[in-house]
Protein backbone atom coordinates (compact mmCIF):
# COMPACT_ATOMS: atom_id res chain seq x y z
CA UNK A 1 0.00 0.00 0.00
CA UNK A 2 1.69 3.46 -1.19
CA UNK A 3 1.27 6.42 1.25
CA UNK A 4 0.46 10.12 0.29
CA UNK A 5 3.25 12.74 0.80
CA UNK A 6 1.98 16.29 1.25
CA UNK A 7 4.31 18.78 0.02
CA UNK A 8 4.97 21.69 2.55
CA UNK A 9 4.06 24.89 1.11
CA UNK A 10 5.24 27.08 4.20
CA UNK A 11 7.94 29.90 4.59
CA UNK A 12 9.73 28.72 7.59
CA UNK A 13 9.92 25.73 10.02
CA UNK A 14 8.14 27.82 12.62
CA UNK A 15 5.27 28.44 10.45
CA UNK A 16 5.18 24.62 9.58
CA UNK A 17 5.18 23.69 12.95
CA UNK A 18 2.33 26.49 13.89
CA UNK A 19 -0.40 24.29 10.92
CA UNK A 20 -2.14 22.05 12.91
CA UNK A 21 -3.06 20.28 9.58
CA UNK A 22 0.40 19.38 8.81
CA UNK A 23 1.50 18.58 12.61
CA UNK A 24 -1.92 15.76 12.16
CA UNK A 25 -0.51 14.72 8.66
CA UNK A 26 3.10 14.14 10.14
CA UNK A 27 1.10 11.54 12.54
CA UNK A 28 -1.34 9.68 11.29
CA UNK A 29 -0.39 6.15 9.53
CA UNK A 30 -0.24 6.24 5.23
CA UNK A 31 1.14 9.85 4.97
CA UNK A 32 4.37 11.40 5.02
CA UNK A 33 5.10 15.05 4.90
CA UNK A 34 7.63 16.51 2.93
CA UNK A 35 10.74 18.88 4.14
CA UNK A 36 11.70 21.58 1.22
CA UNK A 37 14.39 23.14 3.46
CA UNK A 38 15.01 25.31 0.52
CA UNK A 39 11.97 27.07 0.86
CA UNK A 40 12.70 27.74 4.55
CA UNK A 41 13.35 31.15 5.64
CA UNK A 42 15.84 31.71 8.64
CA UNK A 43 16.99 28.20 8.26
CA UNK A 44 18.96 26.70 11.00
CA UNK A 45 20.81 23.43 12.36
CA UNK A 46 19.43 24.03 15.40
CA UNK A 47 15.81 24.84 13.96
CA UNK A 48 15.48 22.02 11.69
CA UNK A 49 16.88 19.47 14.38
CA UNK A 50 13.67 20.82 16.63
CA UNK A 51 11.31 20.73 13.66
CA UNK A 52 12.02 17.16 13.62
CA UNK A 53 11.77 16.08 16.98
CA UNK A 54 8.77 17.91 17.17
CA UNK A 55 7.63 15.90 13.95
CA UNK A 56 7.43 12.39 13.81
CA UNK A 57 10.51 11.05 12.20
CA UNK A 58 9.55 8.63 10.70
CA UNK A 59 7.01 10.03 8.85
CA UNK A 60 9.01 12.83 7.39
CA UNK A 61 10.45 13.27 3.80
CA UNK A 62 13.16 15.23 3.85
CA UNK A 63 14.48 17.16 1.02
CA UNK A 64 17.04 20.35 0.06
CA UNK A 65 16.60 21.16 -3.20
CA UNK A 66 19.70 22.23 -5.45
CA UNK A 67 19.18 25.47 -7.36
CA UNK A 68 19.64 23.72 -11.02
CA UNK A 69 16.55 21.00 -9.90
CA UNK A 70 14.33 23.96 -8.78
CA UNK A 71 15.56 24.69 -5.36
CA UNK A 72 14.35 27.90 -3.96
CA UNK A 73 17.41 29.07 -2.10
CA UNK A 74 19.55 30.15 -4.77
CA UNK A 75 23.09 31.01 -2.55
CA UNK A 76 22.79 27.22 -1.11
CA UNK A 77 26.38 25.43 -1.67
CA UNK A 78 26.43 21.47 -1.98
CA UNK A 79 28.34 21.16 1.44
CA UNK A 80 26.08 23.15 3.42
CA UNK A 81 22.85 21.04 1.58
CA UNK A 82 24.15 17.75 2.26
CA UNK A 83 24.87 18.83 6.13
CA UNK A 84 21.48 19.03 6.84
CA UNK A 85 20.54 15.76 4.55
CA UNK A 86 23.41 14.24 6.78
CA UNK A 87 21.31 15.44 10.02
CA UNK A 88 18.02 14.24 8.42
CA UNK A 89 19.47 11.11 8.36
CA UNK A 90 21.06 10.77 11.84
CA UNK A 91 17.71 12.21 13.06
CA UNK A 92 15.58 9.01 11.30
CA UNK A 93 13.50 10.16 9.34
CA UNK A 94 11.93 8.14 6.42
CA UNK A 95 13.07 8.98 3.60
CA UNK A 96 16.45 11.99 2.60
CA UNK A 97 16.12 13.12 -1.29
CA UNK A 98 18.79 13.95 -2.96
CA UNK A 99 19.13 14.92 -6.76
CA UNK A 100 21.65 12.51 -8.76
CA UNK A 101 23.47 15.78 -10.10
CA UNK A 102 24.87 16.68 -6.97
CA UNK A 103 25.55 12.93 -5.83
CA UNK A 104 27.61 12.81 -9.70
CA UNK A 105 29.11 15.92 -8.97
CA UNK A 106 29.94 15.46 -5.34
CA UNK A 107 30.44 11.78 -4.73
CA UNK A 108 32.68 12.61 -1.77
CA UNK A 109 30.02 14.80 0.22
CA UNK A 110 27.66 11.61 -0.10
CA UNK A 111 30.19 9.60 1.83
CA UNK A 112 29.50 11.59 5.33
CA UNK A 113 25.68 11.26 4.18
CA UNK A 114 25.78 7.19 3.67
CA UNK A 115 27.59 7.24 7.50
CA UNK A 116 25.21 9.20 9.20
CA UNK A 117 22.38 6.75 8.55
CA UNK A 118 21.75 5.68 11.71
CA UNK A 119 21.77 1.90 12.40
CA UNK A 120 18.17 1.40 14.48
CA UNK A 121 16.19 3.79 12.29
CA UNK A 122 18.06 3.84 8.92
CA UNK A 123 16.36 6.05 6.26
CA UNK A 124 15.76 5.49 2.87
CA UNK A 125 17.41 7.05 -0.07
CA UNK A 126 16.18 8.57 -2.92
CA UNK A 127 17.96 10.07 -5.73
CA UNK A 128 16.33 12.35 -8.08
CA UNK A 129 16.15 13.64 -11.03
CA UNK A 130 14.22 16.74 -12.53
CA UNK A 131 13.35 18.68 -15.24
CA UNK A 132 10.86 21.66 -15.14
CA UNK A 133 10.86 22.15 -19.53
CA UNK A 134 10.83 18.79 -21.04
CA UNK A 135 10.44 15.02 -21.52
CA UNK A 136 14.00 13.15 -22.07
CA UNK A 137 13.87 10.37 -24.06
CA UNK A 138 12.94 6.74 -23.17
CA UNK A 139 16.49 5.71 -23.26
CA UNK A 140 17.92 9.01 -21.44
CA UNK A 141 15.20 8.25 -18.83
CA UNK A 142 15.95 4.67 -18.24
CA UNK A 143 20.13 5.75 -17.83
CA UNK A 144 19.04 8.14 -14.96
CA UNK A 145 16.86 4.91 -14.11
CA UNK A 146 20.14 2.86 -13.89
CA UNK A 147 22.75 5.77 -12.37
CA UNK A 148 20.31 5.99 -9.77
CA UNK A 149 20.24 2.07 -8.94
CA UNK A 150 24.11 1.97 -9.63
CA UNK A 151 24.90 4.43 -6.98
CA UNK A 152 22.92 2.51 -4.22
CA UNK A 153 19.21 4.21 -4.15
CA UNK A 154 16.63 2.82 -2.60
CA UNK A 155 14.14 4.22 -4.22
CA UNK A 156 14.28 6.43 -7.85
CA UNK A 157 12.47 9.64 -8.38
CA UNK A 158 12.29 10.98 -12.15
CA UNK A 159 10.30 13.82 -12.21
CA UNK A 160 9.74 15.75 -15.88
CA UNK A 161 7.39 17.95 -17.40
CA UNK A 162 4.94 16.87 -20.08
CA UNK A 163 3.85 19.28 -22.63
CA UNK A 164 0.95 16.75 -23.74
CA UNK A 165 0.14 13.52 -22.72
CA UNK A 166 1.68 11.81 -25.83
CA UNK A 167 4.93 13.83 -24.55
CA UNK A 168 4.79 11.44 -21.42
CA UNK A 169 4.83 8.36 -23.31
CA UNK A 170 8.41 7.31 -22.58
CA UNK A 171 8.39 8.02 -18.70
CA UNK A 172 5.19 5.49 -18.97
CA UNK A 173 7.11 3.05 -21.38
CA UNK A 174 9.69 3.06 -18.20
CA UNK A 175 6.75 2.78 -15.64
CA UNK A 176 5.75 -0.59 -17.68
CA UNK A 177 8.86 -2.57 -17.46
CA UNK A 178 9.37 -5.06 -15.52
CA UNK A 179 12.76 -6.76 -16.03
CA UNK A 180 15.73 -5.32 -14.99
CA UNK A 181 15.20 -3.14 -12.16
CA UNK A 182 15.72 -3.33 -8.52
CA UNK A 183 13.96 -0.54 -6.97
CA UNK A 184 10.84 1.34 -6.83
CA UNK A 185 10.32 4.16 -9.01
CA UNK A 186 8.58 7.66 -8.28
CA UNK A 187 8.17 8.68 -12.28
CA UNK A 188 6.21 11.72 -12.36
CA UNK A 189 4.88 13.41 -15.44
CA UNK A 190 4.41 17.08 -14.30
CA UNK A 191 1.47 19.34 -15.61
CA UNK A 192 -1.78 18.40 -15.86
CA UNK A 193 -1.61 16.28 -18.76
CA UNK A 194 0.94 14.11 -16.62
CA UNK A 195 -2.33 13.93 -14.14
CA UNK A 196 -2.21 10.43 -14.70
CA UNK A 197 1.22 9.67 -13.16
CA UNK A 198 0.46 10.93 -9.83
CA UNK A 199 -2.70 8.80 -9.43
CA UNK A 200 -1.52 5.43 -11.15
CA UNK A 201 2.29 5.34 -9.39
CA UNK A 202 1.41 2.12 -7.43
CA UNK A 203 -0.33 0.11 -9.67
CA UNK A 204 3.32 -0.30 -12.02
CA UNK A 205 5.33 -3.18 -11.86
CA UNK A 206 8.08 -1.23 -9.60
CA UNK A 207 5.55 0.37 -7.62
CA UNK A 208 5.99 3.77 -6.33
CA UNK A 209 6.30 3.81 -2.73
CA UNK A 210 3.92 7.00 -1.79
CA UNK A 211 2.92 9.94 -4.14
CA UNK A 212 3.46 13.73 -3.97
CA UNK A 213 0.24 15.67 -3.05
CA UNK A 214 -0.40 19.27 -1.21
CA UNK A 215 -2.61 21.22 1.40
CA UNK A 216 -5.58 22.77 -0.30
CA UNK A 217 -4.20 25.72 0.80
CA UNK A 218 -1.11 25.47 -1.48
CA UNK A 219 -0.33 25.50 -5.63
CA UNK A 220 2.27 22.78 -4.25
CA UNK A 221 5.61 22.09 -4.56
CA UNK A 222 5.42 21.17 -8.51
CA UNK A 223 2.88 21.65 -11.81
CA UNK A 224 -0.38 19.45 -11.58
CA UNK A 225 -0.12 17.97 -7.69
CA UNK A 226 -3.36 17.15 -6.73
CA UNK A 227 -4.24 18.07 -2.95
CA UNK A 228 -3.91 15.31 -0.77
CA UNK A 229 -7.94 14.74 0.11
CA UNK A 230 -8.54 14.13 -3.75
CA UNK A 231 -5.96 11.64 -3.84
CA UNK A 232 -6.42 10.05 -0.66
CA UNK A 233 -10.80 10.62 -0.99
CA UNK A 234 -11.56 10.78 -4.38
CA UNK A 235 -9.02 8.65 -6.44
CA UNK A 236 -8.48 5.67 -3.52
CA UNK A 237 -4.51 6.13 -3.84
CA UNK A 238 -3.55 4.22 -0.57
CA UNK A 239 -5.73 1.27 -1.88
CA UNK A 240 -4.57 0.70 -5.68
CA UNK A 241 -2.11 -2.08 -6.29
CA UNK A 242 -0.20 -3.32 -9.84
CA UNK A 243 -2.98 -4.24 -12.29
CA UNK A 244 -5.55 -2.42 -10.95
CA UNK A 245 -8.27 -1.39 -13.48
CA UNK A 246 -8.08 1.94 -14.98
CA UNK A 247 -10.72 3.71 -16.62
CA UNK A 248 -11.28 7.66 -17.55
CA UNK A 249 -12.83 10.15 -19.46
CA UNK A 250 -10.66 11.69 -21.95
CA UNK A 251 -10.87 15.08 -23.93
CA UNK A 252 -9.62 18.63 -24.28
CA UNK A 253 -10.62 20.91 -22.28
CA UNK A 254 -10.78 17.83 -19.26
CA UNK A 255 -10.45 20.01 -16.05
CA UNK A 256 -13.84 20.99 -15.62
CA UNK A 257 -14.91 17.33 -16.23
CA UNK A 258 -16.99 16.01 -13.06
CA UNK A 259 -17.03 12.42 -14.35
CA UNK A 260 -14.07 11.48 -11.93
CA UNK A 261 -15.99 12.64 -8.93
CA UNK A 262 -19.22 10.88 -10.11
CA UNK A 263 -17.29 7.25 -11.10
CA UNK A 264 -15.47 6.87 -8.12
CA UNK A 265 -17.88 7.48 -6.16
CA UNK A 266 -19.98 4.24 -8.12
CA UNK A 267 -16.33 2.29 -7.79
CA UNK A 268 -16.14 3.38 -3.69
CA UNK A 269 -19.83 2.59 -3.28
CA UNK A 270 -19.73 -1.35 -4.27
CA UNK A 271 -15.74 -1.65 -3.45
CA UNK A 272 -15.14 -2.06 -6.42
CA UNK A 273 -10.91 -1.99 -7.66
CA UNK A 274 -9.67 0.46 -9.96
CA UNK A 275 -9.76 4.10 -10.50
CA UNK A 276 -11.35 6.83 -12.87
CA UNK A 277 -9.42 9.48 -14.01
CA UNK A 278 -9.09 12.80 -16.60
CA UNK A 279 -7.23 12.20 -19.59
CA UNK A 280 -6.55 15.31 -20.85
CA UNK A 281 -5.74 14.46 -24.73
CA UNK A 282 -5.03 17.66 -27.29
CA UNK A 283 -4.37 16.71 -30.90
CA UNK A 284 -5.14 13.55 -32.38
CA UNK A 285 -6.74 10.97 -30.52
CA UNK A 286 -6.12 8.01 -31.77
CA UNK A 287 -2.24 7.35 -30.64
CA UNK A 288 -3.27 7.84 -27.01
CA UNK A 289 -6.01 4.99 -27.26
CA UNK A 290 -3.97 2.80 -29.23
CA UNK A 291 -0.15 3.26 -27.64
CA UNK A 292 -1.08 4.49 -24.46
CA UNK A 293 -4.34 3.61 -22.49
CA UNK A 294 -2.94 -0.41 -22.55
CA UNK A 295 0.11 0.37 -20.95
CA UNK A 296 -1.93 2.79 -18.39
CA UNK A 297 -4.22 -0.18 -17.56
CA UNK A 298 -7.33 1.39 -19.18
CA UNK A 299 -9.96 -0.80 -19.23
CA UNK A 300 -12.82 1.91 -20.06
CA UNK A 301 -13.08 5.09 -21.58
CA UNK A 302 -15.82 8.13 -21.55
CA UNK A 303 -14.91 10.12 -24.73
CA UNK A 304 -16.05 13.58 -24.71
CA UNK A 305 -15.07 16.57 -26.86
CA UNK A 306 -13.80 16.52 -29.15
CA UNK A 307 -12.90 13.15 -29.85
CA UNK A 308 -16.44 11.16 -30.43
CA UNK A 309 -15.86 10.73 -34.10
CA UNK A 310 -12.74 9.98 -34.14
CA UNK A 311 -11.94 7.05 -31.80
CA UNK A 312 -14.15 4.91 -33.70
CA UNK A 313 -11.04 4.31 -36.02
CA UNK A 314 -9.74 2.29 -32.88
CA UNK A 315 -12.86 0.69 -32.78
CA UNK A 316 -13.38 -3.26 -34.14
CA UNK A 317 -16.58 -3.45 -33.09
CA UNK A 318 -19.48 -1.10 -32.17
CA UNK A 319 -23.33 -1.15 -31.17
CA UNK A 320 -26.13 -0.35 -34.25
CA UNK A 321 -26.51 2.83 -32.83
CA UNK A 322 -23.01 4.03 -32.98
CA UNK A 323 -22.85 2.47 -36.82
CA UNK A 324 -25.99 5.06 -37.47
CA UNK A 325 -24.46 8.42 -35.30
CA UNK A 326 -21.07 8.12 -36.58
CA UNK A 327 -20.22 8.93 -33.10
CA UNK A 328 -18.93 7.13 -29.56
CA UNK A 329 -19.00 8.16 -26.33
CA UNK A 330 -18.17 5.17 -24.50
CA UNK A 331 -15.20 2.47 -24.90
CA UNK A 332 -14.74 -0.46 -23.58
CA UNK A 333 -11.75 -2.90 -23.57
CA UNK A 334 -13.07 -6.40 -25.28
CA UNK A 335 -9.38 -8.24 -26.03
CA UNK A 336 -6.35 -7.51 -24.90
CA UNK A 337 -3.08 -9.42 -26.18
CA UNK A 338 0.67 -9.35 -26.67
CA UNK A 339 1.81 -8.71 -30.74
CA UNK A 340 5.21 -9.03 -32.06
CA UNK A 341 6.77 -5.85 -33.66
CA UNK A 342 7.88 -6.91 -37.08
CA UNK A 343 11.35 -6.42 -37.81
CA UNK A 344 11.91 -4.78 -33.94
CA UNK A 345 12.22 -8.12 -32.28
CA UNK A 346 10.07 -6.59 -29.41
CA UNK A 347 6.42 -6.98 -28.22
CA UNK A 348 3.74 -4.63 -27.94
CA UNK A 349 0.01 -4.62 -26.11
CA UNK A 350 -2.67 -4.35 -28.73
CA UNK A 351 -6.26 -3.77 -27.79
CA UNK A 352 -9.76 -4.34 -28.95
CA UNK A 353 -12.27 -1.61 -28.07
CA UNK A 354 -15.77 -1.84 -28.49
CA UNK A 355 -17.34 1.38 -28.80
CA UNK A 356 -20.79 2.58 -27.28
CA UNK A 357 -23.27 5.33 -27.18
CA UNK A 358 -25.28 6.51 -24.14
CA UNK A 359 -26.08 9.89 -24.88
CA UNK A 360 -28.55 9.10 -27.35
CA UNK A 361 -30.88 7.51 -24.79
CA UNK A 362 -29.94 9.59 -21.77
CA UNK A 363 -30.65 12.69 -23.58
CA UNK A 364 -33.59 11.48 -25.21
CA UNK A 365 -35.08 9.95 -22.24
CA UNK A 366 -34.51 13.29 -19.58
CA UNK A 367 -35.98 15.39 -22.49
CA UNK A 368 -39.16 13.52 -22.43
CA UNK A 369 -39.48 13.10 -18.94
CA UNK A 370 -39.21 16.97 -19.20
CA UNK A 371 -42.19 17.96 -21.31
CA UNK A 372 -44.59 15.24 -20.28
CA UNK A 373 -43.39 11.35 -20.12
CA UNK A 374 -43.44 8.49 -22.75
CA UNK A 375 -44.97 9.73 -26.11
CA UNK A 376 -44.72 13.74 -25.59
CA UNK A 377 -42.00 13.71 -28.58
CA UNK A 378 -44.03 11.83 -30.95
CA UNK A 379 -45.22 14.13 -34.25
CA UNK A 380 -43.32 17.32 -32.18
CA UNK A 381 -39.91 19.35 -33.43
CA UNK A 382 -36.67 19.62 -31.45
CA UNK A 383 -34.11 22.10 -32.34
CA UNK A 384 -30.77 20.93 -31.99
CA UNK A 385 -28.07 23.75 -31.46
CA UNK A 386 -24.79 21.59 -32.93
CA UNK A 387 -23.81 18.96 -35.35
CA UNK A 388 -20.61 17.68 -33.59
CA UNK A 389 -21.07 14.35 -32.38
CA UNK A 390 -23.39 14.90 -29.31
CA UNK A 391 -25.92 16.74 -31.58
CA UNK A 392 -26.02 13.49 -33.64
CA UNK A 393 -26.36 11.66 -30.31
CA UNK A 394 -29.79 13.76 -29.22
CA UNK A 395 -30.69 13.59 -33.06
CA UNK A 396 -31.04 9.80 -33.39
CA UNK A 397 -31.90 9.81 -29.73
CA UNK A 398 -34.90 11.78 -30.40
CA UNK A 399 -35.74 10.77 -33.70
CA UNK A 400 -36.18 7.42 -32.39
CA UNK A 401 -38.96 8.51 -29.91
CA UNK A 402 -40.59 9.93 -32.91
CA UNK A 403 -39.61 13.46 -33.07
CA UNK A 404 -39.26 16.12 -36.04
CA UNK A 405 -34.95 16.80 -36.39
CA UNK A 406 -34.26 20.45 -36.38
CA UNK A 407 -30.99 21.48 -37.06
CA UNK A 408 -29.13 25.25 -36.29
CA UNK A 409 -25.14 24.91 -36.77
CA UNK A 410 -22.46 28.28 -37.38
CA UNK A 411 -21.33 25.94 -39.80
CA UNK A 412 -23.99 25.19 -42.16
CA UNK A 413 -22.23 22.25 -44.48
CA UNK A 414 -21.85 19.68 -41.45
CA UNK A 415 -25.88 20.74 -40.07
CA UNK A 416 -27.15 19.60 -43.75
CA UNK A 417 -24.82 16.58 -43.61
CA UNK A 418 -26.34 16.10 -39.73
CA UNK A 419 -29.81 16.54 -41.40
CA UNK A 420 -29.60 14.31 -44.78
CA UNK A 421 -28.12 11.69 -41.95
CA UNK A 422 -30.97 11.99 -39.56
CA UNK A 423 -33.78 12.75 -41.91
CA UNK A 424 -33.97 16.48 -40.14
CA UNK A 425 -33.61 19.73 -42.04
CA UNK A 426 -31.91 22.53 -40.91
CA UNK A 427 -33.15 26.38 -39.67
CA UNK A 428 -31.40 29.95 -40.57
CA UNK A 429 -30.67 32.33 -37.65
CA UNK A 430 -33.82 34.28 -39.46
CA UNK A 431 -35.95 31.45 -38.80
CA UNK A 432 -34.88 31.15 -35.40
CA UNK A 433 -36.06 34.69 -34.48
CA UNK A 434 -39.34 34.39 -36.70
CA UNK A 435 -42.90 34.74 -34.09
CA UNK A 436 -44.35 31.06 -35.96
CA UNK A 437 -41.75 29.14 -35.14
CA UNK A 438 -42.26 27.32 -32.25
CA UNK A 439 -40.41 23.79 -31.55
CA UNK A 440 -41.41 21.94 -28.23
CA UNK A 441 -37.70 22.26 -26.87
CA UNK A 442 -34.24 23.07 -28.07
CA UNK A 443 -31.20 21.23 -26.90
CA UNK A 444 -27.83 23.22 -27.19
CA UNK A 445 -25.39 20.33 -27.76
CA UNK A 446 -22.08 23.00 -28.02
CA UNK A 447 -19.62 23.17 -25.36
CA UNK A 448 -20.21 26.97 -25.32
CA UNK A 449 -21.21 28.17 -22.00
CA UNK A 450 -19.48 25.12 -20.50
CA UNK A 451 -16.84 26.52 -17.35
CA UNK A 452 -14.83 28.62 -17.76
CA UNK A 453 -16.53 30.57 -20.10
CA UNK A 454 -19.70 30.60 -18.16
CA UNK A 455 -20.81 33.96 -20.05
CA UNK A 456 -21.10 32.62 -23.30
CA UNK A 457 -24.78 31.52 -25.01
CA UNK A 458 -24.72 29.97 -28.25
CA UNK A 459 -28.46 31.73 -28.51
CA UNK A 460 -29.56 35.17 -27.82
CA UNK A 461 -32.67 36.06 -25.67
CA UNK A 462 -34.42 36.86 -28.68
CA UNK A 463 -33.60 33.75 -30.54
CA UNK A 464 -34.91 31.34 -28.05
CA UNK A 465 -38.66 30.59 -29.44
CA UNK A 466 -42.07 31.29 -26.95
CA UNK A 467 -42.84 28.34 -25.54
CA UNK A 468 -40.41 25.99 -25.78
CA UNK A 469 -37.94 23.66 -23.31
CA UNK A 470 -34.99 24.72 -23.24
CA UNK A 471 -32.58 21.84 -22.57
CA UNK A 472 -28.46 22.59 -22.17
CA UNK A 473 -26.62 19.57 -22.13
CA UNK A 474 -23.85 21.58 -20.40
CA UNK A 475 -23.91 20.22 -16.88
CA UNK A 476 -20.72 22.53 -15.63
CA UNK A 477 -22.23 24.71 -14.63
CA UNK A 478 -25.66 23.23 -14.04
CA UNK A 479 -27.25 26.71 -14.82
CA UNK A 480 -25.94 28.40 -17.91
CA UNK A 481 -26.37 31.58 -19.56
CA UNK A 482 -28.31 29.83 -21.83
CA UNK A 483 -30.87 28.85 -19.30
CA UNK A 484 -30.48 31.75 -17.38
CA UNK A 485 -31.74 33.99 -20.24
CA UNK A 486 -34.97 31.15 -20.92
CA UNK A 487 -35.82 32.32 -17.60
CA UNK A 488 -35.51 36.03 -18.35
CA UNK A 489 -38.15 35.09 -21.24
CA UNK A 490 -40.32 33.16 -18.93
CA UNK A 491 -39.28 29.77 -20.54
CA UNK A 492 -38.78 26.42 -18.81
CA UNK A 493 -35.78 25.06 -18.73
CA UNK A 494 -33.57 21.90 -17.92
CA UNK A 495 -29.69 21.74 -17.27
CA UNK A 496 -27.56 19.06 -18.20
CA UNK A 497 -27.61 16.67 -14.76
CA UNK A 498 -30.31 14.17 -15.64
CA UNK A 499 -28.50 13.30 -18.98
CA UNK A 500 -24.78 13.79 -17.36
CA UNK A 501 -26.13 11.22 -14.48
CA UNK A 502 -27.83 8.73 -17.45
CA UNK A 503 -24.96 8.60 -19.73
CA UNK A 504 -22.53 7.79 -17.14
CA UNK A 505 -25.24 5.57 -15.42
CA UNK A 506 -24.79 3.22 -18.66
CA UNK A 507 -21.54 3.77 -18.92
CA UNK A 508 -20.42 2.49 -15.78
CA UNK A 509 -22.18 -0.70 -16.39
CA UNK A 510 -20.79 -1.25 -19.78
CA UNK A 511 -16.88 -0.50 -17.63
CA UNK A 512 -17.72 -2.90 -14.51
CA UNK A 513 -21.01 -5.34 -15.43
CA UNK A 514 -22.34 -4.33 -12.23
CA UNK A 515 -25.75 -2.09 -11.89
CA UNK A 516 -24.97 1.31 -11.25
CA UNK A 517 -25.56 3.03 -7.84
CA UNK A 518 -27.60 5.48 -9.80
CA UNK A 519 -28.48 7.99 -6.42
CA UNK A 520 -24.51 7.53 -5.48
CA UNK A 521 -23.81 9.28 -8.88
CA UNK A 522 -26.24 11.57 -8.85
CA UNK A 523 -25.28 12.60 -5.19
CA UNK A 524 -21.17 12.69 -6.12
CA UNK A 525 -22.46 15.12 -9.26
CA UNK A 526 -23.99 17.55 -7.49
CA UNK A 527 -21.65 18.07 -4.76
CA UNK A 528 -18.45 18.26 -7.22
CA UNK A 529 -20.84 20.84 -8.90
CA UNK A 530 -21.57 22.48 -5.97
CA UNK A 531 -18.49 22.41 -5.21
CA UNK A 532 -16.89 24.81 -8.14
Amino acid sequence: MADICVSSHHGSLDELLADDEFRELARRDGFLVELRLDQYAGLSLEAFRYAVQTLTPTRLVVTFRAPVEGGKNLHAEDAQRISYLSAAARLGVAYVDIELSTLYVNKLLFNPLVAARGKQSAPKFIFSYHDFVGMPTHEALGDLRRMAEKLGADVVKLAVYANGIEHSRPLLLLLCEETGWTKPLIGIAMGEAGFWSRVLGPTFPCAAPFGFARSPRSNGTAPGQPTWSELDDLYRFRKLKPGAPVYGVMGNPIAHSRSPAMHNAALQALDLPGVYLPFKVEGAAVPFVREMAPRLGVRGLSVTIPHKEAVLETCVESTPLVKQIGAANTMVVSATRLTEDEGLGTQSLHTDWFAANTDAQAAAWSLEAAIGGPGCLNGKSVLIVGAGGAARAVAFGVKALGAEVLLYNRTVERAEKLAYAVGGRCVSREELRASHFRPVAVVNTTPVGMAPKIEDSPLEKEELPEGSLIFDTVYNPLRTKLLRLAEERGLKTLNGLAMFVGQGAAQFELFTGKPAPRQVMEEAAQKALSDF
